[in-house]
């Protein structure tokens, strides 16, 4: 049942992709219109993947974890920003004429942000293991609050990332998708999932007090879930219709266990590692 539902999530963006191809058979849309929309799911799978390493919050919380030690931190730890390939920092610097230049623009400024954001809290980092191990602990407890301030930047610029992208990626599904007897499923599934990432990132902000964005995605995703549950069985995909309601059954799941951690009102490395590993959102 898990290998089902990773599979169907996982594989939407690239499900998507593929079924531009595909032979449709009365096409709605024009060629150029496809195309389009199959660039806007390209672009929204290699942010996803870049995402997935740039801001990592499990290695963001190693860091600040260990700072917030301070002396008492046994020995230096391991950590290095994650490698993210020049190649697709490049195509997400640089959006296509498939979004508007508003949206070119604000995509631009996000990336610019997170990248730069990303940089600089790890050389803060760096910086504060210099003043540790030359003995000057006082100048390198200061830097805790900037790195809090940059691991929150950071945060914030994925979620922008989210937002910008989520009504594109909408449309582009609703063009690609038009013929495909599953097409309201599959929607369903990717804004679960997008919901879903946008809870693991506003809830690895453990030194912000953020519980009310938080509660307005908690219930978007019930939201999301108990409209996902009322979508008729489309008949002849029962393979399918199975994995898609294995995927509700996994993601109502993940409610149920984000609730139970909200209501303790503090973030806890257990309850990370729970939401991410076990329903397969370790990419976020």
């Amino acid at each position: 049942m898990r290998k089902n539902l990773l599979l169907l999530g996982a594989l939407v963006g690239t499900f998507l992709l593929a079924s531009c191809g595909g032979n449709q058979k009365k096409p709605v849309y024009s060629a150029a219109d496809v195309k389009d929309a199959s660039l806007v799911i390209q672009y929204y799978g290699t942010s996803l993947e870049v995402l997935k390493h740039v801001a990592d919050g499990k290695d963001i919380n190693a860091v600040l974890g260990y700072m917030e030690q301070g002396a008492k931190a046994p020995q230096i730890p391991d950590i290095a920003p994650p490698f993210v390939s020049e190649k697709d920092t490049m195509e997400l610097m640089h959006p296509g004429t498939y979004f508007n230049e508003e949206t070119q623009a604000n995509l631009k400024q996000n990336f610019a942000g997170l990248f730069r954001t990303r940089d600089q809290f790890y050389a803060t980092f760096d910086k504060y293991l210099a003043y540790v191990k030359a003995n000057k602990q006082a100048e390198a407890d200061k830097l805790l609050d900037v790195n809090y301030q940059l691991s929150t930047e950071m945060t914030e610029y994925k979620q922008n990332i989210f937002d910008i992208l989520s009504p594109f990626v909408e449309n582009a599904e609703s063009i690609i998708l038009a013929d495909n007897p599953l097409k309201e499923q599959l929607t369903a599934v990717r804004k679960i999932d997008a919901t879903m990432r946008s809870i693991v990132n506003l809830y690895t902000r453990k030194h912000v007090a953020d519980g009310l964005r938080l509660d307005v995605k908690i219930s978007e995703l019930g939201s999301e879930i108990a409209a996902a549950k009322k979508l008729p069985e489309v008949t002849g995909h029962e393979g399918e219709m199975k994995s898609f309601q294995a995927y509700l059954v996994q993601a109502e799941d993940f409610l149920n266990k984000v609730q139970t951690a909200r209501g303790t009102g503090q973030y806890t490395e257990a309850d990370y590692e729970m939401l991410t590993s076990t329903y397969g959102l370790s990419m976020i």
